[in-house]
C-alpha cells in the first residue's frame, strides 16, 4: 500500500516554494493566508520536519525541501501530460528514441517533460544501448541519439547538441586537496570512462602537464556512474557540459579549470527522410534541433 503525504498540501507546497511567498501563493490559489499556513504545517507533520525558513521578506525551502520539489513537479508533470491524453482519449503515433543510458538518464528525460506538457498526443518511447556503435538497431527506431556521427543508407544524421567536456570534482575534494592547478589533479582517484579510455590523457595534454604513458584510477561503464562517483567525492571526472550543468549550477560539482576542454564532434540524431517528412516525427526533431541554441 503506497504511504503518500496529503496531495492537497503538495499542490500548496509546490505553488508557495515557486512564489517564495504564502500570501502570492494565497491569491493564485484563490483561498486565505491561513488556509495556505495550515496546509503547508500539515504537510510538514507528516514529514516531521520543517521545508521552509524565512528569507529577508519571504520564504524559501529547506535544503530538503528543495530537493524533494524538484520530484513533486515532476510528479505533476507527469500527471497533467497523463490527464491531457486521457481528455483527448487519442495519441499520435508513437515514436522511439535509442540513446545511450547516461544521455537518456543526464539529458534526455530531464528534458522530455517539457515537451510531453507541449505535445501531449505524442507518445514518447525511450530505449538504451550500452553501446555508441548503432549495427544491433534491428528492430524499428525513429530516432537514434549518439555522441558521435552515424552513417545508415537512407537516412540523415543531424547534429542537435555541444559536446564540450571539462574535468569536475566535488566542492569537498576540491578544498580537502588543495588543488590549484592541473598538475595537482595527479594527487587525486582519476575516473576513467571505458567508452573512452584516453580522455584523461588528451585533457592533460591541453595543459601542457606531463602524464604516465597509462593513468591510474577506476573505470566506469556509464558516464552517469563516474559522476555519481565524482558527487561523492571520489575522485575526478571529465563529463560534457550538457550532461553536467544542473550538477554545476547546484554546487553539486565544480569545474576548477574551465579553460582547459574536450571538444568532441557533438551529440547527434540519426532518422530517416520518412520520418523526418512524417508530422509527428518532424514535431519532435524541430524541438530536437532547438535544444543548442536555447541552451546557449
Amino acid at each position: 500500500m503506497r504511504r503518500l503525504p496529503p496531495l492537497r498540501a503538495l499542490r500548496v507546497f509546490e505553488v508557495v516554494a515557486r512564489h517564495a511567498s504564502v500570501t502570492r501563493a494565497a491569491e493564485e490559489l484563490g483561498v486565505s493566508h491561513s488556509a495556505v499556513s495550515q496546509q503547508i504545517k500539515q504537510l510538514e507533520d507528516h514529514f516531521g520536519q520543517p521545508l521552509f525558513v524565512r528569507s529577508g521578506r519571504g520564504i524559501s525551502p529547506t535544503p530538503g525541501a528543495t530537493a524533494f520539489l524538484e520530484d513533486v513537479r515532476s510528479c505533476f508533470d507527469r500527471l497533467a501530460i497523463a490527464s491531457e491524453q486521457l481528455s483527448h482519449r487519442t495519441y499520435g503515433r508513437v515514436l522511439k528514441v535509442d540513446a545511450t543510458p547516461s544521455f537518456a538518464l543526464r539529458w534526455l528525460i530531464p528534458q522530455i517533460s517539457a515537451f510531453q506538457l507541449a505535445n501531449p498526443s505524442i507518445e514518447l518511447r525511450i530505449s538504451t544501448s550500452a553501446t555508441d556503435g548503432i549495427g544491433h538497431l534491428n528492430e524499428p527506431v525513429d530516432f537514434v541519439v549518439r555522441r558521435d556521427v552515424m552513417r545508415r543508407p537512407d537516412h540523415v544524421c543531424q547534429r542537435f547538441l555541444d559536446d564540450v567536456s571539462t574535468v569536475v570534482l566535488s566542492p569537498t575534494l576540491l578544498e580537502q586537496k588543495r588543488i590549484a592547478s592541473p598538475e595537482d589533479l595527479l594527487e587525486v582517484p582519476l575516473l576513467h570512462l571505458k567508452s573512452r579510455p584516453d580522455a584523461w590523457t588528451r585533457w592533460f595534454r591541453t595543459t601542457h602537464v606531463a602524464t604516465p604513458e597509462a593513468i591510474a584510477g577506476p573505470f566506469f561503464d556509464h558516464f552517469f556512474l563516474s559522476l555519481q562517483a565524482a558527487i561523492s567525492g571520489l575522485g575526478a571526472a571529465i563529463g560534457p557540459y550538457a550532461l553536467i550543468k544542473d550538477d554545476l549550477a547546484a554546487g553539486r560539482l565544480v569545474a576548477p579549470f574551465p579553460q582547459h576542454r574536450l571538444v568532441g564532434p557533438g551529440f547527434h540524431v540519426l532518422y530517416s527522410a520518412g520520418t523526418a517528412k512524417d508530422r509527428t516525427g518532424r514535431v519532435f526533431l524541430e524541438w530536437l534541433l532547438k535544444r543548442d541554441s536555447e541552451a546557449g
